[in-house]
């Protein structure tokens, strides 16, 4: 099964960066990510056994963390030259402690195996460039300082994604409530 470790948005947010994305929606080319799907990955896992799952739960369970707020500012493009791939919302205030939670997420499945395939960056996919699209980076600058709100993370998730030609689709593995 196809497994990543994330951080979900609370409706709020999700309604509040959809503004946007509905008028990215206008533009050809662009795949938008589902509104329900909007999330921050912590670490990507891939293609996991069964059997891996369990002591993946336990691995994670381990991790310990107050509950802090992020907050949500600008709009950017992957990679930072060139045509872009991907469009994210970025995180302002917090990213620090994301970063440190994705970091312990990574140093507690390090030790089953699995290994980080970028640095973390903290930020929100919102759609994947399918083709150049005309007037992309001219309709981005105009949310570059746009606030979409803040919200608090008191948990993460084990999730999983099943590919669908209409696009994945994610469940709940396990919810990991920060003690």
């Amino acid at each position: 099964m196809r497994l990543f470790v994330a951080v979900d948005l609370d409706e709020k947010i999700r309604d509040s960066i959809y503004k946007v994305a509905e008028r990215l929606s206008k533009l050809s080319g662009l795949k938008l990510v589902e509104k329900e799907n909007l999330h921050i990955t912590l670490m990507f896992l891939g293609e996991v056994s069964e059997a891996k799952v369990d002591l993946i739960k336990e691995k994670l369970s381990e991790i310990k963390f107050d509950p802090f707020e992020i907050s949500f500012k600008g709009i950017g493009f992957f990679p930072p030259k060139g045509n872009p791939r991907v469009v994210w919302i970025g995180i302002e205030n917090g990213e620090d402690k994301l970063k440190y939670l994705a970091n312990e997420v990574s140093e507690k499945l390090k030790k089953l195996g699995f290994k980080r395939d970028k640095e973390f960056s903290a930020h929100v996919t919102i759609a994947r460039v399918k083709r150049r699209v005309s007037g992309l980076k001219e309709l981005l600058s105009e949310f570059e300082n746009e606030v979409f709100g803040s919200m608090v993370v008191d948990k993460f998730k084990l999730k999983r994604s099943i590919l669908k030609h209409t696009g994945p689709i994610y469940t709940d593995i396990e919810v990991f409530d920060f003690k």
